[in-house]
């Protein structure tokens, strides 16, 4: 791949900024309790504050599912969940996109708490690594934290359970199948354990059957082991079918199931959700300006060809020459304006836009444009989502988001002024 130079050193800071984000993604990620960037936090809230109270729960949940789907990119490219690493049941260099599309996940209120969580379904390895997760994402606070890990086979109630079976029905035999009660604790935001059932059935050879515990005669006795209890091994089971049932009743009572609509685990599924979030926000940053129609950047939100649509708009009502100055290098155009170099497009790796020197009327890229002090220039940015990349080595780089569909900006700047500005497509788990 050739690469050319900017002057300045624009093309080698922005290789640095996404080869660095990129680097550091995988690893982002851990910790039980993951905190966003505190200015991506702080712009929520105030960009909440801009509008109705229903416009932002509206803002919330497209921000919510805006950051789902970063969890989600870095499921498919790296096999990586917040907390812990996703295992799988082949080589790796067998395990590809038919096998990932076997997995799937479901954003729902399951907890009944008033926000969607994110379900997560791998089932992709050996049973025992096979697990079913539930994260919550709080944007007013920027946290995400797990609420919920087990093996995927859950029912979840809209009274806040999850009826949990388990991986294997356990000895003594029986046709039941065990399963451990959960609640969510509103407190802690996380399930609580309420109880675990199994039973044991009369009939099979070469068991002793407890008939004196069978009090209704069905052939069947259960084991009820409330939380912080111990398993009383063959001495647990004492309990009939009545005792189950108010036990169990007792927790469900007239809650019903939920209808969950897991979606397979592939981009398309959830490709909708940065995209939804950044227009919202574009719609919102947008209203008090006058100059949108000359934006850069919200052509990458707006339009498949962005590269082509910002050539096509500069040349045809700016009058900017695009030429191709490196025979060699095919995806390098400039734009020239009264013989000054002001614009570059590289169609390598997603593509990207170059706006430095000075600015030409009123073409900005996400508002900022060369000449803009470097505060006025970040102000203007978090309205659009952007928030500082998760690394203090590179200044003046911004991402709205990790996972795929988002966008990045890096710009160079002197005496606190901004000289050089780069915009592109952004993942940090691709390339």
């Amino acid at each position: 791949m050739k690469k050319r130079i900017w002057k300045h050193g624009v093309a080698a800071g922005l290789m640095l900024c996404v080869a660095t984000v990129g680097f550091a993604g995988c690893g982002a990620a851990n910790g039980m309790e993951q905190t966003v960037d505190m200015e991506q936090a702080d712009m929520s809230e105030a960009d909440a504050g801009t509008v109705s109270q229903e416009g932002a729960q509206t803002l919330w949940q497209a921000q919510t599912r805006h950051y789902y789907g970063g969890i989600l990119s870095q499921v498919i490219a790296a096999w990586q969940l917040p907390d812990f690493e996703l295992g799988t049941g082949t080589a790796d260099d067998d395990f590809g996109s038919i096998e990932m599309e076997k997995n799937c996940f479901a954003v729902a209120d399951v907890d009944q708490d008033g926000r969607e969580e994110l379900l997560v379904r791998w089932t992709t390895t050996i049973t025992a690594g096979e697990i079913e997760a539930v994260y919550d994402y709080n944007p007013v606070s920027g946290e995400v934290k797990r609420e919920f890990i087990a093996y995927p086979a859950l029912t979840y109630y809209d009274n806040g359970i999850i009826k949990a079976d388990w991986a294997h029905n356990q000895v003594p035999p029986a046709e039941f199948w065990p399963f451990t009660l959960y609640q969510h604790d509103p407190e802690s935001d996380t399930y609580v354990e309420l109880g675990s059932v199994r039973a044991w059935d009369d009939g099979i050879e070469g068991w002793d059957f407890p008939e004196e515990m069978d009090v209704d005669g069905d052939g069947t006795v259960y084991e009820i082991k409330k939380a912080g209890e111990e398993y009383q091994a063959y001495e647990g089971f004492r309990y009939d079918r009545a005792d189950f049932d108010e036990w169990f009743g007792g927790y469900t009572g007239d809650a019903k199931e939920l209808t969950i609509e897991y979606l397979p685990m592939q981009y398309e599924s959830f490709a909708d959700f940065t995209p939804a979030y950044l227009k919202m926000l574009a719609e919102e940053a947008g209203k008090g300006r006058t100059d949108t129609a000359a934006d850069l950047g919200l052509l990458i939100l707006n339009e498949d060809h962005f590269l082509d649509a910002a050539q096509n708009l500069l040349s045809e009502k700016y009058g900017v020459t695009v030429e191709q100055p490196d025979p060699d290098f095919e995806e390098w155009t400039v734009g020239l304006k009264d013989g000054k170099e002001l614009f570059s497009f590289e169609a390598l790796n997603a593509g990207s836009i170059g706006y430095r020197g000075e600015k030409l009327e009123d073409v900005t890229v996400f508002g900022i444009y060369p000449g803009i002090s470097v505060d006025g220039a970040w102000e203007k940015l978090k309205a659009y989502g952007f928030y500082a990349a998760s690394y203090p080595e590179v200044e003046n780089c911004l991402v709205t988001g990790e996972g795929f569909g988002n966008v990045s900006i890096w710009f160079l700047t002197e005496d606190n002024v901004v000289t050089d500005i780069t915009v592109r497509p952004y993942c940090a788990f691709s390339g």
